[in-house]
């Protein structure tokens, strides 16, 4: 997993976030309760994109459901040879979905709904690591008859590992923190008395802007269209609770 680094050395970027902390040294009755520190920690790393994923929309329009698909199949066809011209592989394309459907128009004067045409949409999906073809992808298929481009979406490999490994920063962190603020009470950081975590999560990355795809389709102009991989953000936050030792305890 190769990552870069800005405080850890080779792996992790940014090991802490602003962590809210609190001293707390509740009362009840004759008893008092143990005073605890409690301390969240989060911790974040970059991972390099290493696949992309996004579909191509072909739209046809036709007086005829026949009609519509058969033109479809043909610009599919058109779309797919290109493809395979700029060497994206068969097992880079993962799935078609065909769907013909009359569109309907509402009419003025009768004031219902009036079928006007039949339209034929076939979505091709991609998902390729091959990331620095993924503009030429675009352009071929726009140039081929494609109509729509979705956004773009990175992944990264390995992010089991780099979940655990932001899930140990965090608990690293807290724990720094909770003694920092142990010793400004004057006392020192007792038992780990609870550690708790939500969801790690990842930054789904950048899209192609729509004003690139938008603008291919409608002047077909051969202009190279480039699309920078996203870094891939995986992210964990943990809440611990840990017990205050007083300095007359601690002595």
């Amino acid at each position: 997993m190769s990552v870069r680094s800005r405080i850890f050395g080779a792996i992790v970027v940014v090991a802490v976030g602003t962590f809210a902390s609190q001293l707390s040294l509740a009362q009840q009755g004759p008893a008092s309760a143990p005073a605890q520190i409690i301390v969240s920690g989060n911790a974040e790393i970059l991972l390099p994109a290493s696949k992309a994923s996004f579909s191509i929309g072909i739209l046809t329009t036709a007086s005829s459901a026949a009609s519509a698909s058969s033109e479809n199949a043909r610009i599919t066809k058109a779309v797919l040879g290109a493809l395979q011209d700029i060497q994206l592989r068969k097992e880079d394309i993962t799935g078609s979905r065909l769907v013909v459907s009359p569109r309907w128009d509402y009419e003025e004067k009768s004031r219902h709904p009036k079928r006007s045409a039949f339209e034929a949409t076939n979505t091709i999906e991609i998902n390729t690591e091959n990331l620095a073809q993924v503009g030429s992808y675009v352009d071929a298929a726009l140039l081929s008859g494609a109509t729509d481009i979705s956004d773009i979406k990175f992944a990264a490999k390995d992010t089991d590992s780099a979940r655990r490994l932001v899930l140990g920063q965090a608990v690293a962190s807290a724990r720094s923190d909770a003694e920092a603020i142990a010793r400004a009470g004057g006392g020192m950081l007792g038992e780990l008395l609870s550690l708790s975590t939500e969801r790690t999560n990842q930054s789904p990355g950048v899209g192609l802007e729509e004003i690139i795809v938008t603008g291919r389709r409608r002047t077909r102009e051969r202009v190279s269209t480039d699309v920078i991989p996203s870094q891939i953000k995986v992210s964990a936050r943990i809440d611990a609770r840990w017990k205050f030792i007083p300095s007359t305890t601690a002595k």
